[in-house]
């Protein structure tokens, strides 16, 4: 049974420590005559104080006037709230204002004592309630000293272990604990009065900031660590002065230079690295070109920097380097200053160069020279002459040219003029009417008419009969064909690009080629370097053409041995990147395994300087007339025949078919 009873605190001075003394005193009788258990609580508040606990009844507070609830339970609680509930409202208790002053000011005092103490302080009585509960202890579990005064500590913090500590006896001191998130180191002792354990006194210190700084310690003690690691790897000799200018660090190589242990050096002077120990003026202004010499005659350059910290000099770093180490990187930085300049000037070229462009493979001065004029030429509509050796990317650059103009979008259209006999090379041109002749059973529209509004392709253009030629030139200058059994020209929008490998100058002279369609087609000449023009592209094309070709045929990736590129670099390549990419293709099917050896070349490359003739002028450096292409061509067609004794064999050496081969010596009064 519970009863309930509201109260006015009736005494002068409120409930003090000695009235609080009281209280308990006649709480004790009561409880013991009515078999009931007291408590008392603010009005306005939910927090239950024990009437038989003397701190916690001090720790209200409570002044006169004050409105109180007094509970009890108990069969005969009630007459039990009764009759303290009379002694609550300052009857019977005489007024001792001389000792009632003295306790309060000692009170006082304590309570200034404890609030001003920057541990936290938690007290507790036998039960484990708390009964004092300090500033710096609210701070630290972010919880009201109204709040926890009168509550059981386990409740309040989970885990603190109030209970135990007072039941065994026990204290635990400098146990490392979180409470609210903050590290605290916590000292919990019992208090014991006259062998009994009455209650427990907690004092907790935060050491949130001490594990940051315990944290940010270890970071540097691992960044030291690294730092010291990396200084060790280095070749230049290093090391550290305080600002006493005695040495704190020196690493290996430094220590290597005064053939000296790290401990001898250690807390010495650095002017031990002078004659007479006598430190230069200046030395430590941040200067460097001070040249020591060590005990083996070698000389070192010193460079000196300030180490600064918050903006004050605590000391130098010296680094010792070599002078012979320093002449050669003085000469790597004049020989890559050099290449700076050239690689600049090669970047301005590349970076006149299209997108469209990148396809085609090579960095050397004289391929992106040509390249970038193709990419301007690109921006017009004018007529294109791409010459050049055969194989060097004539298609692929008029291609390129294509693609990076406004045309981009309309057809390209490819005509290969020495592939067609000049009978039917009209027809294919122009286009035919049904009808026009046998077996022209229906129109058929020329390669002019489906470039309509893109670009046609004229190769060997220099291969076509003056004849053809004639009809060539009305159409760049009309703008229109006429299909052949026509009798209406067709109007037309397509730009020409042209190419050849023959020398039309030459051609022009023995009227086998017409200055007037020259004129019209060499508005823009754009000259394609043959490979030899451009070793320094070879490595860049076999590795392109290795993963080209292990794509194609669907090959585990392969790589090209040093000496297998050597003869590959050594080699003339009359049939330019179209004979390279056929001399990988061979040897990317027959290498067994991952590397194209030198024995997976064909034998004419691998024997280049040893059984074919006449091409060691190539690399004179005497000064004579290097052979010209046509030579050199006779020459490894006559050596393979005389070595092969047929079409197919020499073909089959020199990765030709028999017929290519037949023609070559023919043109050439080999047969």
């Amino acid at each position: 049974m519970r009863t309930q009873k509201t109260v006015t605190i009736g005494y002068e001075k409120g409930i003090h420590t000695r009235v609080a003394a009281m209280v308990v005193q006649k709480t004790t009788e009561l409880e013991e005559r009515f078999g009931c258990r007291l408590y008392i609580k603010r009005v306005d508040h939910a927090l239950i104080v024990p009437c038989n606990s003397v701190l916690p009844l001090v720790g209200m507070k409570l002044k006169k006037g004050e409105q109180i609830e007094l509970f009890g339970d108990g069969t005969r609680s009630e007459q039990a709230v009764s009759s303290l509930a009379e002694f609550m409202d300052g009857a019977g208790v005489v007024d001792q204002d001389e000792v009632d002053n003295i306790i309060q000011k000692n009170t006082l005092t304590s309570e200034k004592i404890f609030e001003s103490i920057h541990n936290g302080l938690i007290v507790m009585d036998g039960a484990g309630r708390i009964t004092i509960f300090n500033a710096a202890a609210e701070a630290m579990t972010g919880i009201d000293a109204e709040q926890a005064i009168g509550r059981l500590v386990d409740d309040l913090i989970p885990g603190f272990g109030a209970v135990e500590l007072i039941a065994t006896g026990k204290e635990k001191l400098g146990v490392k604990e979180t409470i609210n998130g903050n590290w605290v180191i916590s000292d919990k002792s019992p208090v014991v009065v006259e062998n009994s354990n009455v209650g427990a006194v907690a004092v907790l210190q935060d050491i949130t900031q001490i594990e940051a700084l315990s944290w940010e310690l270890s970071s540097v003690k691992e960044l030291e660590g690294k730092l010291i690691s990396i200084l060790e790897a280095v070749y230049d000799g290093i090391c550290l002065v305080d600002k006493d200018h005695r040495i704190t660090y020196a690493n290996d190589a430094f220590t290597g230079i005064l053939k000296k242990r790290v401990s001898e050096l250690t807390e010495q002077s650095i002017g031990i690295l002078f004659p007479g120990e006598k430190i230069p003026n200046g030395f430590f202004n941040g200067q460097s070109g001070t040249v020591i010499t060590n005990a083996d005659g070698r000389e070192f350059m010193l460079d000196v920097r300030p180490i600064a910290v918050d903006g004050a000099v605590s000391g130098n770093a010296i680094v010792a380097r070599e002078l012979t180490e320093i002449t050669k990187l003085a000469a790597k930085v004049e020989e890559l200053s050099a290449k700076t300049v050239m690689l600049e000037k090669e970047l301005e070229k590349r970076e006149d160069i299209g997108t469209s462009f990148e396809k085609i493979i090579g960095k050397s001065g004289v391929l992106l020279e040509a390249l970038s004029l193709a990419s301007k030429a690109s921006k017009t509509d004018a007529t294109v002459l791409i010459r050049g050796e055969s194989g060097t990317g004539k298609e692929l650059v008029a291609k390129a040219i294509h693609n990076a103009s406004t045309r981009k979008d309309g057809a390209f259209v490819s005509m290969n003029c020495a592939a067609i006999p000049a009978d039917l090379l009209e027809a294919e041109l122009f286009g035919y009417e049904k009808g026009a002749f046998t077996g022209a059973v229906r129109m058929k529209p020329g390669k002019f008419e489906l470039a309509d509004g893109g670009t046609i392709f004229l190769d060997e253009i220099g291969d076509m009969d003056r004849a053809m030629q004639a009809k060539l030139l009305r159409v760049l200058q009309e703008q229109e064909v006429e299909r052949v059994g026509g009798l209406a020209p067709v109007k037309i929008n397509v730009r020409v690009i042209a190419a050849t490998n023959a020398p039309l100058e030459k051609l022009m002279e023995n009227n086998s080629f017409r200055k007037d369609l020259y004129y019209r087609l060499n508005v823009i000449s754009v000259i394609l370097p043959p490979l030899r023009q451009r070793k320094g592209d070879i490595p860049l094309l076999v590795e392109a053409f290795i993963d080209k070709i292990c794509m194609r045929y669907q090959l585990p990736q392969k790589r090209i041995t040093k000496p297998a590129l050597q003869c590959l670099e050594d080699y003339v390549f009359p049939g330019n990147v179209r004979e390279l990419e056929n001399i990988i293709e061979r040897g990317v099917t027959l290498s067994g395994g991952e590397w194209i050896g030198v024995d997976d070349l064909p034998s004419y490359v691998r024997a280049i300087g040893e059984n074919i003739p006449g091409f060691s002028g190539v690399s004179d450096e005497s000064g004579e007339k290097l052979p010209t292409f046509a030579e050199m061509e006779r020459d490894l067609i006559a050596s393979a025949l005389s070595k092969y004794k047929s079409f197919r064999k020499a073909g089959e050496a020199l990765g030709l078919d028999h017929k290519t081969v037949s023609a070559k010596a023919k043109k050439y009064g080999l047969t």
